[in-house]
């Protein structure tokens, strides 16, 4: 099991859904901060804060951070709720 995420930037919309149409199967839930930015810690001291949109958690545990402006055109595509993947708000 995976402990530290990846941060993730795709650099095109084209490239996040050839991601996600491959690994749609893989990926249990996409979780949406409703914060800015998150701490990345390791070891429990805080090493980076980045501006996350949104984690998809897979199911190998692997956590893959994506950009907010990769966040907001996958739920305005709708391409999480057409492939099934569970969309949950972060209730830290």
């Amino acid at each position: 099991m995976a402990s530290e995420p990846t941060y993730e930037d795709f650099g095109s919309s084209a490239a996040l859904l050839e991601f996600l149409k491959e690994k749609s199967d893989d990926i249990e839930r996409a979780l949406i901060p409703q914060f800015p930015t998150l701490a990345v810690t390791k070891q429990g001291q805080p090493i980076a804060e980045l501006p996350v949109g949104m984690v998809l958690h897979l199911v190998d545990g692997h956590r893959k951070f994506i950009t907010p402006v990769d966040a907001e055109m996958l739920l305005n595509d709708g391409i999480l709720n057409r492939v099934r993947i569970k969309i949950e708000l972060y209730r830290g």
